[in-house]
C-alpha cells in the first residue's frame, strides 16, 4: 500500500496534485477518520483503536491549553489511553507508564517494548496533525465565505452597470468622484479575506518518523516539491524521482539513533509533478 505524505486530508491537495498520484493512493488516518472511508487507511500498527484515539486527542487537547511542553502533553495522554484501557487498574498502569516515559527501570510489558511507546508516541503526533489539518480546512471554508461576501457587497455599493447611467450634475464633478470612490471601496473589499493558512501541518521530518514508525514496509508518495528539492540538496539516492533511504536519514538525521532503532527502517518515497493544467 502506497500512503501519500505528509496530508492527511486530500481536501488539501489542489486538484492538480491529486489528480498526479498514482491510482489506489491512501491517506494515513491516525484514529479519527469515517472508518468506511474509502481513500483513508488506519494503520496495522497504530496502538490506539478509534475509541481510544479519540479520547487522547481530546485530552492531550483539554490538557495542551495548560502545559506547554510537548513531553507532558504525550505523557498525560498516554496515561488517559491507559485509562481507557485498563480502568479496574488504572492508578498501576499509571504509575508503569510514567516510570516508562521517565526511564525508570521497570519490568512491565510498557517497559520492555520501546518500539510500543515509540508507535504511541507517533499516533499521538498524528492524530495532532489531523486536528491541525481540519482546522486548516475550517479556516479555508470560512475564508472562502469572506471573500465572497465581500465581493457581494462590492458589487451592490456601486454596479458598473447602474454606474453608466447616472447623470452627472451641472458641475460634472460631485458625481463623478463620489462613483469612483464607491467602485474603489467594492473593489478593495472583494479583495479582503483571512490570511493565507500554513499549509504545512507539521514539521515534515517529524511526519517523516511518524509514519516509518506506524506504517513500516509501505510506500510514500508526496507532490510536495519543497520535500524533494531538501532530500536532493541532502544528498538522499534517488531514481526517477523516487527516493530511498533509511528513515534517519530522510528525516535529516546523520545516523540512526541507538535509542531508536526502529528508524533504520527503508522507507522509499516518490514524488510526482502536479498535472498540467490542473487547479
Amino acid at each position: 500500500m502506497t500512503f501519500y505524505f505528509p496530508h492527511l486530508h486530500p481536501a488539501l491537495l489542489a486538484d492538480s496534485e491529486r489528480e498526479a498520484l498514482p491510482d489506489g493512493v491512501r491517506f494515513l488516518d491516525p484514529g479519527l477518520g469515517p472508518s468506511d472511508s474509502p481513500v483513508h487507511q488506519l494503520p496495522e500498527n497504530a496502538p490506539f483503536d478509534r475509541r481510544t484515539a479519540k479520547a487522547v486527542l481530546a485530552d492531550t487537547m483539554r490538557f495542551g491549553e495548560d502545559v506547554a511542553n510537548p513531553r507532558e502533553i504525550a505523557v498525560h495522554g498516554l496515561l488517559q489511553q491507559a485509562q481507557i484501557l485498563a480502568p479496574e487498574s488504572g492508578r498501576l498502569v499509571q504509575a508503569e507508564v510514567e516510570r516508562s516515559l521517565a526511564g525508570v527501570g521497570t519490568t512491565t510489558d510498557v517497559q520492555s517494548d520501546p518500539l510500543l511507546e515509540a508507535r504511541r508516541q507517533a499516533q499521538t503526533l498524528l492524530l495532532l496533525a489531523w486536528n491541525l489539518e481540519e482546522r486548516m480546512l475550517d479556516l479555508r471554508q470560512i475564508d472562502a465565505g469572506l471573500r465572497d461576501s465581500w465581493s457581494r457587497l462590492g458589487e451592490s455599493v456601486s454596479p458598473a452597470e447602474e454606474a453608466e447611467h447616472v447623470a452627472a450634475p451641472a458641475d460634472g464633478e460631485d458625481s463623478v468622484e463620489t462613483d469612483g470612490d464607491a467602485m474603489a471601496v467594492g473593489t478593495m473589499l472583494s479583495g479582503l479575506g483571512l490570511p493565507e493558512p500554513d499549509e504545512e501541518s507539521l514539521p515534515w521530518r517529524r511526519m517523516l518518523e511518524a509514519f516509518a514508525v506506524l506504517a513500516p514496509g509501505h510506500d510514500l508518495v508526496t507532490a510536495e516539491t519543497e520535500i524533494a528539492l531538501t532530500l536532493r540538496e541532502a544528498g538522499v539516492p534517488e531514481s526517477n524521482g523516487v527516493f530511498q533511504a533509511p528513515a534517519w536519514r530522510l528525516s535529516g538525521l546523520d545516523r540512526c539513533p541507538s535509542a531508536r532503532p526502529w528508524l533504520d527502517v527503508l522507507v522509499r518515497l516518490a514524488c510526482v509533478a502536479p498535472a498540467k493544467g490542473g487547479a
